[in-house]
C-alpha cells in the first residue's frame, strides 16, 4: 500500500535535500503538507455527491450522516429533489435555491426554493458538496484526494512550507551561517510563491470548466 510515509512525505524531503531525516522531522513536514492542503482545498476543493434518504420531513435536512469519509462539508454546490436512483430523469430535478448554515456545529440544508410539497420522510436526494482533501496514512485517513497532476505542486508548496518553518530557528540559533539561512528563507519564498500563482492558474482553470452537468446547448435556426 502506497501512503503518506512512503511517498509523499519522501517526496518533499528529496526536494529539501534531506532525503536521511537528518534536518526535518516527520512532524514538521507533516505539518507543512497541512498547510500546502489547506491552501490547495481553498483554490480546488474536493468535489463530492452522494445520495440520501430523507431522515424526516420537511425542507430543513440536517448533512452530519454524509460526508464522514472527508471530513467536514465546505459548501453545497448542487441538489437534486425530487430524485431517483431506480430511474433516470432528464433534465434532473435542481432546487433553484438552497441554504448552507450550521446549528451546533452541524451543516443543515434548508430548501428556500422548491416546488410543490416539501420533501418527505424516506425521500432521495442528491446533493453536490466541496470538502477538504487528504493523504492516505495521513492523520488516520485511507485514500488521497489530490489529483495525480498536482502531486508535484502539492509536494512543491509541502517543502516551501517546511523550509518556512526552519528559517526563525536558524535565524536564532547564534552557530548558523546566517547567510545560508537567508539563501533557504529565499528559496523558502520563491516556492510558496510559485505553488500560491499555480493554484490561482488551476483555480481559473476550473471556474472556466463549470460543473460538469450543463443545462446544454440552445437550438438555433439550423437545428429547426
Amino acid at each position: 500500500m502506497t501512503d503518506y510515509t512512503d511517498n509523499y512525505e519522501m517526496l518533499c524531503r528529496v526536494l529539501l535535500m534531506d532525503a536521511g531525516a537528518a534536518i526535518y522531522d516527520s512532524a514538521t513536514v507533516a505539518e507543512a503538507y497541512r498547510q500546502a492542503m489547506h491552501e490547495y482545498t481553498n483554490a480546488l476543493p474536493y468535489e463530492v455527491n452522494e445520495v440520501m434518504v430523507l431522515p424526516g420531513d420537511g425542507r430543513e435536512i440536517a448533512l452530519n450522516t454524509i460526508g464522514t469519509a472527508y471530513g467536514e462539508i465546505i459548501d453545497v454546490t448542487q441538489v437534486y429533489w425530487p430524485y431517483d436512483t431506480l430511474v433516470t430523469i432528464w433534465p434532473p430535478n435542481r432546487v433553484r435555491g438552497f441554504t448552507l448554515y450550521w446549528d451546533d456545529m452541524n451543516p443543515v440544508l434548508f430548501l428556500n426554493r422548491i416546488d410543490g410539497d416539501e420533501p418527505q420522510l424516506g425521500d432521495e436526494l442528491r446533493i453536490w458538496y466541496t470538502t477538504r482533501h487528504c493523504i492516505e496514512g495521513m492523520d488516520g485517513h485511507t485514500f488521497t484526494t489530490i489529483p495525480y497532476k498536482h502531486r508535484e505542486l502539492l509536494v512543491s508548496g509541502a517543502a516551501g512550507f517546511a523550509a518556512m518553518s526552519r528559517t526563525p530557528d536558524l535565524t536564532e540559533t547564534t552557530s548558523a551561517d546566517q547567510y545560508a539561512t537567508g539563501l533557504l528563507g529565499t528559496w523558502a519564498q520563491r516556492k510558496l510563491k510559485e505553488f500560491r500563482a499555480e493554484l490561482e492558474k488551476q483555480k481559473a482553470a476550473h471556474t472556466r470548466a463549470g460543473l460538469p452537468f450543463g443545462d446544454g446547448w440552445k437550438l438555433d435556426k439550423w437545428d429547426l
